[in-house]
């Protein structure tokens, strides 16, 4: 996948938390001093390439190497780093997130959000704040 559609898939997931949950969300793609280090200390070589989400009230951040195979388009990449994300923001939350209307939280798929209960309810990702609120 091109660092194009890996920031866009970034973008869709700062949206969602936005509009979901009031924070400030940053994306990036730089391989930056902090990457760096936190790449030497868990001994993984330098990426190809980095896209990055972070989620500073939460005290979190997650990035991919959108080289690696796994995911091919923008909503899987979305997936792969809320699946990183998820649980941190729910946590900070002390709630469900994002909502699922059925009760609980929706479940991040390689099309956006779907529900555990209604399986015909889908929210792509991106589309999170005109769908539910927190």
């Amino acid at each position: 996948m091109d660092i194009d559609e890996a920031v866009r898939g970034a973008r869709l997931v700062a949206a969602d938390i936005e509009h979901s949950t009031g924070f400030p969300t940053e994306v990036g793609s730089a391989y930056d001093a902090e990457w760096r280090r936190f790449g030497e200390q868990t001994g993984r070589p330098e990426p190809d390439g980095w896209v990055s989400i972070t989620v500073r009230e939460v005290g979190t951040s997650a990035a991919l190497d959108p080289t690696e195979p796994g995911s091919d388009t923008a909503a899987e990449f979305a997936m792969e780093l809320v699946r990183i994300l998820q649980d941190d923001i729910q946590i900070h939350l002390r709630e469900p997130w994002p909502k699922d209307p059925a009760g609980g939280a929706l479940e991040p798929t390689d099309a956006g959000w779907r529900s555990r209960v209604d399986r015909e309810y889908l929210v792509p990702y991106g589309q999170l704040g005109r769908f539910s609120s927190r």
